[in-house]
């Protein structure tokens, strides 16, 4: 069979995405030219077999692509304006998953940051406000004017309401904004939490306070990026021409790793429901522990958490089962009753409803 000779041309270059189209080509024999990636310029006279791509507006690439004549797939949503098959992130899946951790921190005051507007930032934004929204909390645009004012944004980061959680459209954003709030007195995570995306661990974990992230799956996103080139280089014309790749999960670190709860009955309901989530138990039980009634914990309960007491005691068995999948091997019955589940298929079927996949699928993603 004759080698493949595709041509790796990032606009956006990322090193896990490289890892997972190398990986990929590794697997399949084919020769990946990555010639462009020490002075960015195109090739002359290039002929080969494919072109995996990702489309911004730093490199001019469309007149080459357009006239490659071969197939070609792109890593990114910047062009949506020209049509090629796509391999990209769940923007939406990314921007749900802020939403949702600061609501099961407890948090009533929430922003949005991002450095620039694009694409990527304003599917993640939108997503992100959605979900807020539906939880009766307003977002708070800290990016509408100035972004890069550091003056400025400092200005609107004193004046927020105490304690905020602002999400940010990437790391580096995130980073921008904790030294903005350390040159300004403001303490993270108790003042500002501060949660990003992309996990880029050179950053996260390399700064005054380590950042949490949504662990956005370049790799994957290479990996398959590859795979449906092959099938295009060979005739092939998958259903599907855009495939969205989601977050796994969000790698907490000291920069949100702090409820925003004023309220003392709640703070015990949670730690009551974190240190006993392994045993069977009714919200009749939570609240008998904590010597109150049932009306009046669930009201204050959904007024702090947005949610529901059993909601949340699921969401925090969910996030132990997680932890068992990806770090242990351990058999799907065994850790459903490790984590408070009835029985394996009440498990299975709720890892479903709330991850979107079945507990082994999950397992393989790692």
């Amino acid at each position: 069979m004759k080698m493949k000779h595709v041509l790796m041309v990032l606009g956006s270059y990322d090193q896990s995405a490289h890892e997972g189209i190398a990986q990929y080509a590794g697997q399949h024999g084919w020769h990946l030219n990555v010639g462009t990636l020490k002075d960015f310029k195109l090739p002359e006279h290039w002929q080969g077999d494919g072109i995996i791509t990702s489309l911004n507006a730093s490199l001019p690439l469309e007149e080459f692509i357009l006239q490659a004549e071969v197939p070609v797939v792109d890593l990114s949503v910047w062009r949506e304006d020209i049509q090629l098959p796509r391999v990209v992130a769940d923007n939406t899946a990314i921007g749900l998953l802020g939403a949702e951790h600061f609501l099961q921190m407890g948090h009533q005051h929430c922003a949005w940051f991002a450095l620039a507007s694009n694409p990527v930032s304003r599917a993640r934004y939108k997503a992100y406000r959605d979900r807020l929204a539906r939880a009766g909390i307003d977002c708070i645009r800290l990016d509408v004017k100035r972004p890069q004012d550091a003056v400025y944004v400092t200005e609107r980061l004193r004046a927020l309401p105490k304690p905020c959680a602002i999400y940010t459209k990437s790391d580096y954003d995130s980073a921008w904004i904790l030294n903005l709030c350390m040159d300004a007195g403001l303490r993270v995570p108790e003042d500002i939490a501060i949660l990003g995306a992309d996990n880029n661990l050179l950053i996260c974990e390399n700064q005054s306070v380590p950042l949490s992230s949504v662990r956005h799956d370049l790799k994957k996103i290479g990996y398959e990026g590859a795979a449906l080139l092959d099938h295009l280089m060979r005739g092939e014309r998958p259903e599907q021409l855009l495939r969205l790749i989601p977050p796994r999960g969000i790698e907490v670190r000291q920069s949100t790793d702090s409820l925003a709860v004023t309220d003392l009955l709640i703070r015990d309901a949670i730690e009551y429901l974190k240190g006993n989530y392994r045993q069977s138990m009714s919200v009749a039980d939570v609240a008998n522990d904590l010597q109150v009634s049932r009306r009046n914990l669930e009201l204050r309960f959904r007024n702090s958490m947005h949610c529901s007491v059993h909601e949340f005691l699921v969401r925090v068995r969910i996030e132990a089962a997680k932890k068992l999948l990806k770090f242990s091997d351990k058999p799907v019955v065994e850790i459903a009753a490790l984590t408070g589940f009835c029985h394996a298929p009440h498990f299975s079927n709720t890892f479903k409803k709330y991850i979107g996949v079945s507990p082994l699928k999950y397992r393989n993603m790692f």
